[in-house]
Parts: structure tokens; sequence; C-alpha cells
């Protein structure tokens, strides 16, 4: 008797295969069950590209507002009455509205993230990615030595912090991301700990705000941080709390994705010899590699939306309220969109990949990640002769995480 669609889901979760290999499972549930509800990740999983690009594009019937509340409702009610900031942080926001909020917000934000502006800070991400590699060498852990702070250093200088404030940066991104390991469900000693490091965020942020009105202090974007560009704005204006909210997620969302982009990327690379010679033979392809990595093997491997109404998706029948989860990654893997999908081809098209989204809520900070990724990997292979892998791939540690996909580290030997 064949398995049910739930029953891969438990068994590939309990087993881990999940998290170290996720795509034999999407490969099950797209040819059975491409649209199913699961109770045990708490939505309806999708896993076809043409449902998943139909709902990311379809804002006026799938919502990104109150999807956090949704999961918030689910806890204890002496939880919930201890997590009375994340409930108010969650509900307004860049990535928490809708239309006519999301689009007032997002037009605020992309003052500063032009492609003028963003290309302007190769020459930064350059110079942070050299200085990092300058110290490595020999056996190191690329996930700790490289991949965690270059992203971090670029988010906080965009946002106008202090070096010195890196490690509690990265400490609150890793608490507010951990709310979302379980998919559509949220675990309640995850909640009550990002509580506490979510209040120390906002903080930290209130800070940065007050120095700017004080003082208009000035940045790297134009003359001024992306945080003082939107403290300073004479006419549209952001309220506190949707300031407040707006900035946590830029460098929540803007840091260990990145990571975990770049983790993932120069695995797949490691694992197929032949591909770093071709770059070094023809330095030019690396934007195609860096648009390959993401399609093979992204970092956020899902989206998430609320159905607004009752709804239809390919004959299946949505409830209004229900949570939705457009498989990013399941999609970039779909056969009937990219031939052979399974194998790392950057010289393939695969500029329709979803890594980043799709539709009004794509991803803000994609040109910025491109350039990063870019950087890393050209001064990675031109620094070292030999890049290689320092255990067996088997062996490879990953995140239990069901809303970020990444190595917890990446051991490598450089010479």
């Amino acid at each position: 008797m064949k398995p049910s669609p739930e029953s891969l889901i438990q068994e590939s979760l309990h087993s881990g295969e999940y998290y170290s290999d996720p795509f034999p499972l999407f490969d099950e549930l797209r040819a059975s069950a491409p649209i199913h509800f699961s109770e045990t990740i708490g939505g309806w999983v999708l896993t076809r590209f043409e449902d998943i690009d139909a709902v990311l594009r379809d804002h006026e019937n799938y919502s990104s507002k109150g999807r956090v509340t949704h999961l918030l409702n689910q806890l204890s009610s002496e939880t919930q009455a201890r997590i009375q900031l994340l409930n108010a942080h969650f509900a307004i926001g860049l990535a928490h509205s809708d239309a006519p909020e999301h689009r007032r917000i997002r037009s605020l934000l992309a003052r500063s993230f032009t492609p003028r502006i963003i290309d302007s800070l190769r020459p930064e991400i350059n110079s942070q990615a050299n200085a990092l590699i300058a110290e490595l060498y020999g056996e190191v852990d690329l996930i700790e030595q490289l991949l965690t702070p270059l992203p971090a250093l670029i988010v906080g200088k965009l946002l106008g912090s202090r070096l010195s404030d890196l490690p509690n940066l990265i400490r609150w991104a890793h608490a507010v991301n951990g709310l979302y390991e379980r998919g559509g469900k949220i675990s309640e000693e995850k909640a009550l700990y990002a509580e506490v490091m979510l209040h120390e965020m906002r903080e930290f942020v209130l800070e940065l705000v007050a120095e700017r009105r004080a003082h208009k202090t000035k940045g790297i974007l134009a003359g001024d941080d992306v945080l003082s560009s939107l403290v300073l704005q004479e006419e549209e204006v952001l309220s506190d709390q949707e300031l407040l909210s707006t900035v946590v997620t830029l460098f929540v969302a803007g840091h260990e994705t990145t990571t975990h982009l770049l983790g993932n990327g120069i695995l797949a690379l490691l694992l197929n010899e032949d591909v770093i010679p071709q770059i070094r033979d023809d330095m030019g392809t690396i934007p195609l590699v860096v648009e390959e990595m993401a399609r093979f093997d992204g970092s956020v491997p899902r989206s998430w939306r609320l159905a607004k109404s009752d709804l239809e998706l390919s004959g299946v029948k949505i409830k209004q309220g229900e949570l939705v989860l457009p498989i990013l990654t399941a999609a970039n893997r779909d056969p009937s969109v990219f031939q052979n999908p399974h194998t790392f081809d950057f010289r393939r098209d695969s500029k329709r990949h979803l890594a980043y989204g799709k539709g009004v809520h794509v991803c803000l900070g994609a040109p910025l990640a491109r350039i990063e990724a870019q950087e890393v990997v050209s001064t990675l292979v031109q620094r070292f002769k030999k890049i290689e892998l320092h255990v067996d791939p088997d062996k490879l540690e990953w995140r239990k995480d069901l809303a970020l996909r990444g190595l917890l580290s990446l051991p490598v030997r450089l010479s």
C-alpha cells in the first residue's frame, strides 16, 4: 500500500531527511498531492511551480497580513499573555501588510534599494569579503568564519549600526527566525525567547533612530544609511511602530538568508567538481552561477500566505483564514519548468526561479544578496587553488528548520 502524503511528510521529518535532502519528498508530493493540507506542518503545502507562481502573484486573494498572528493564536493562553510585543510587532510593517500599507512602505524603502545604490555597494562588499577571506587558510568553517559575518556586516552598515553591534544583531536575528522553524506552527519556548530578544532589538533600533533624529547622522548610501533615509523623510513618513517592524525585518531577512544562500550554493559547487574550474576559465559566468545557486538550493524553502476568502486552487478548495505554504524550493526543482532540475547547471536559463519570491512581496534585498554572493564566489575561487569539502557530505549538519534551509557548518580545506 502506497503511503499517504501526510505519512511521507511525517517520516521525512522524523528521519531528518527533510532537513538534509527534502527534494525526494517534494518530488513525491508534486506527483501525488501537489496541493496537500498537512496537519503536521499546519497548512496547505504547495509543490508545483504553476500553483506556487499563481499564489505569489495573487495578492488580491492571498494575504501577508496577520500571518504571524495566525501562528501565535495557536499557543496556550498563558504563553499568549506573555508575548504581547510579538503580537504588536508583527501586526504591521513591510513583510506583514497588504496594499495600500505595503505599497506605501515599500515605495519609501525602494528609494534606498535602487539598482544604482545597491551596485554602488559592490566595492564595500568586495573589501569586506577580501578582509575576511584573507584570514582563512587550511581547515576552516566557512559558515562561522565568512558566511555569517559578511552579510551581517553589510546589512548592519545599511542600517547604520556599529561593528561592535554585530554579535547582538546576529543573536537577535537567529531568535526571530527561530519562530518559524516548524512551518505553520510555533514552539511555545521559541515564542517566549523571541519576545525577549525582540524587545532588546527594538530598544537598539530606537537608540539608532534617536541618534539620527538628534544629529542627522550620516551613513553610506548617498550620504545616508537606509535607517536615516527612513527617519528623515520630509514628506511621507513611517509611524514609529512601522519603522521598528520594518527595520527589524530588513536585518532579520537580509542576514541568515544570505548566509545560507551562499552556504548551500558553495556546497553545490564543491559537490560538482567541474564547476569551479569552469568559473576560473570564465569569471564572467559568476552571475549565472549565483542564479543557479539560488534555484538549485535556495535558503528560503517556503513562502506563506493566508487565504482571504474561500478559494479554489487547481480544483482544490481552500477555506478563508487557512495558511497556504508555497514551497519555493520545490517549485525550483519542478521538471515541467526546469529540465533535469536536480542537476546543477549554471548555463541553463534559470531566470524563472522563485528563490526570492514573486509578485508585490518579491524580496527587496535580492539584488544585494546577488552581489554579495558574486563577490564571495569570485574572491574564493581566485584566492585559493583548491577548495575541498573537509567532511563526508552525509555527515554535514543542517538546521532543523522548515522556513530557513542551511548548514550549521561548512568545513572546508583551503590551499
